[in-house]
């Protein structure tokens, strides 16, 4: 039944369906499944947006005649259990699935060996195979909530070449447009991207992914706002369709209330002994919202804060090749951010060209 020399091909093929779908499949993890006959590849799925269907069913169901002996590759173990979506590995058993080559084993208690027991049990040969490590970049931010009851943190910075985060007088932008389009990007493929109210009354974002075919994918705003300073008539207020969460430590105003009546989530959080909101709570609310993946973008303050923490998994690092001027000195927050260049905690793990900027990903060590 094994064929060896296909199956990291067929894996390959599903880890890289289950990456479309990332930071759009709600509180469950975007997951690819590759369907195959006589070394043959019959059907293709991925979790659906917002989390349904499974990437099981949407293979399974876009077979009209289902042929025998047939393998199938998911990403991660199929659920056992009925939820909001039926029982993946039921669905495999249904359809007589000779085998069912696994990347990695779903450390929800609900399932947890469960799926692969059924399975078994159900004289289906499971294979769980060596691919952990590139399965976890797209059920990384899942399998954090679940273990570290906090979702994957990412953080993307943009600075000059000598790392000043702070444009120009009279500048909007420090990277080009090559730069920015990837940052949209990124927000296309998390879920939520966290700024400082600094940013917001400095720079009056939208946080939206404006690209064309991705302007659906937009993720939830946050706002870090400890004395609750963000303006009604800001993009982010006036523009907001039930995904702006405001952290604050302001706890009763006038202006909460208004802000509730259009459908902002405004949440209290207590002060840390330096007069922060306390990050460990900010994280406990996202967790419990299944937020998966975080992208962090709002200033180097913000961004060092989560560095030094150590709660972050990526941090995306554009760079000009223009230097700010002479004057403009760095900000300890700018220090701290860019002492990650030579950090023994981060691995620098790809560099890309964006003509006249470059684009660093460094990864944390515990990868």
């Amino acid at each position: 039944m094994k064929y060896y020399q296909n199956d990291s091909f067929f894996m390959d093929y599903a880890i890289r369906l289950a990456s479309r779908n990332i930071g759009n499949t709600g509180e469950n993890p975007s997951v690819g499944c590759v369907i195959a006959s006589e070394n043959k590849i019959v059907s293709i799925g991925v979790t659906g947006r917002n989390g349904s269907p499974h990437a099981e069913f949407n293979a399974i169901n876009n077979i009209k005649n289902f042929p025998k002996n047939t393998t199938a590759y998911v990403t991660l173990e199929p659920c056992s259990h009925i939820g909001k979506n039926p029982s993946c590995a039921k669905l495999l058993i249904e359809k007589q699935v000779k085998r069912v080559v696994i990347a990695q084993k779903d450390p929800n208690p609900l399932v947890n060996g469960k799926g692969i027991e059924l399975l078994k049990a159900n004289g289906v040969h499971v294979d769980l195979e060596d691919y952990d490590k590139i399965a976890l970049k797209n059920h990384y931010g899942f399998i954090s909530n679940i273990k570290n009851k906090h979702p994957e943190i990412n953080v993307k910075v943009a600075s000059y070449k000598n790392g000043l985060t702070i444009p120009k007088k009279g500048m909007t932008w420090i990277t080009n447009h090559l730069s920015r389009s990837y940052g949209h990007i990124l927000r296309s493929n998390h879920d939520a991207i966290m700024v400082g109210i600094n940013t917001v009354l400095a720079d009056n974002p939208s946080l939206d992914c404006r690209l064309n075919g991705l302007k659906d994918r937009s993720p939830i705003k946050i706002i870090i706002d400890t004395n609750f300073k963000t303006p009604e008539d800001s993009k982010l207020v006036k523009y907001s369709k039930n995904d702006l969460i405001i952290f604050t430590n302001i706890l009763k105003s006038k202006k909460i209330s208004q802000f509730k009546n259009k459908g902002i989530n405004v949440i209290y959080i207590n002060k840390n002994e330096k007069g922060f909101l306390e990050i460990k709570e900010i994280l406990s609310f996202l967790n419990k919202m299944s937020i998966n993946r975080l992208l962090i973008e709002g200033g180097s303050t913000l961004s060092s804060t989560f560095v030094e923490k150590k709660l972050v998994n990526l941090i995306y690092w554009f760079s000009s090749e223009k230097n700010a001027s002479e004057d403009k000195l760095l900000n300890k927050s700018d220090k701290k951010l860019n002492k990650i260049r030579y950090s023994h905690k981060f691995l620098l793990k790809d560099c890309i060209n964006l003509r006249d900027n470059k684009l660093e990903i460094f990864s944390s060590k515990k990868d």
